[in-house]
């Protein structure tokens, strides 16, 4: 019998039964006491002098540090509490303490150094608002960590985050299926890693979708307020719209809606309309907005099982990118043009 005998009865990990056989520290008491339970049944032979370090008191932090505030505010916190609501039990299970870190930090290196000087155990980075050259200082820290809601596939970092070109991949399958031909994005001017990623996908697909788009990408600055006044600007200068809008998140097509409705343009009879996040607002507006749900909790449960890895393996591992794959979810903003034409027809 071995490691992985143990851990098909345990119902875990061969990592975890490992941390446990080896006294090490990333899982909780009760995990490593039913695995040893189990491992002694199967007759799998235990170092009798093995001294068993149980979970002491450590701190893992979660850190929620934003340059400028205009894409981590208010309008996403339910986005960043669902990071939380995955990181929290995971990393509680495992008799670590956890703490979270909210400020605004413009230069990355004060931020290092406050963290080097509290020396948690662990520590994963919320990246949302920050660029490769923040991203790569992350390196002078002093204790294991990765981060979350960004991915630079140039930097040797511990990324784990949603998978943009499968949701955009999503998004312009369901609307071509449904008869939209001329589509624009509508990006953000205070761009992110996120976002320079649907973009780069978007415009990347257009020729495999035969996709015609006088404008494939219009920026507007961020936020709700931004996406309403680039719009409103937009429809005065445009002589045609597009089929379909791409929004890059929930809280820019509310504005995008809004600013439509203001002129009369109907959402989705004119023009339809696709966000990304899934916010739970997303299904109260009128039209019900369809967008790319992200699984936030999964995501948030995956980084605290790995920063826990992170700290339990002594021995330095190729870092990895994990991208979680998303979830389209279809609502009222998109319509059929195929059935539109037909009824025109009859």
């Amino acid at each position: 019998m071995g490691i992985k005998d143990i851990a098909d009865k345990a119902g875990v990990s061969q990592t975890t039964v490992s941390l446990a056989l080896n006294g090490r520290k990333g899982i909780s008491t009760n995990t490593r006491n039913r695995i040893l339970i189990i491992a002694e049944e199967l007759n799998y032979r235990v170092p009798s002098n093995r001294s068993y370090v149980y979970p002491s008191e450590g701190v893992i932090i979660f850190a929620k540090v934003y340059k400028h505030g205009l894409i981590l505010n208010k309008d996403q916190n339910i986005f960043i509490l669902d990071y939380i609501d995955g990181i929290n039990p995971v990393i509680k299970d495992a008799g670590y303490t956890f703490e979270i870190l909210d400020q605004r930090v413009e230069d990355i290196n004060t931020f290092i150094d406050v963290i080097n000087n509290k020396n948690p155990e662990g520590l994963i980075f919320l990246g949302t608002e920050h660029n490769n050259e923040d991203i790569k200082l992350l390196s002078r820290l002093k204790i294991p960590y990765l981060v979350i809601d960004a991915y630079y596939d140039f930097l040797d970092t511990h990324f784990i985050d949603m998978n943009n070109s499968q949701g955009v991949y999503e998004i312009l399958t369901y609307l071509t299926d449904n008869g939209h031909k001329n589509i624009t994005m509508i990006s953000s001017e205070q761009p992110t890693s996120n976002l320079k990623m649907r973009e780069k996908y978007f415009i990347s697909f257009l020729d495999n979708f035969g996709i015609k788009s006088e404008e494939s990408v219009y920026s507007v600055s961020p936020g709700f307020d931004g996406a309403y006044e680039g719009i409103k600007k937009w429809i005065r200068v445009k002589d045609d719209l597009p089929d379909a809008l791409f929004c890059y998140n929930d809280v820019a097509a509310y504005g995008v809606i809004k600013a439509l409705k203001e002129k009369g343009i109907r959402v989705p009879e004119d023009i339809s309309i696709v966000g990304f996040d899934d916010l739970p607002t997303s299904a109260m507006i009128e039209p019900h907005l369809t967008t790319i749900r992200v699984p936030n909790k999964q995501i948030g449960e995956i980084a605290g099982r790995s920063i826990i890895e992170k700290i339990s393996n002594k021995k330095s591992e190729k870092t990895t990118a994990t991208l979680v794959n998303v979830e389209l979810i279809k609502r009222d903003s998109v319509i059929n043009k195929y059935d539109k034409m037909e009824s025109r027809n009859e």
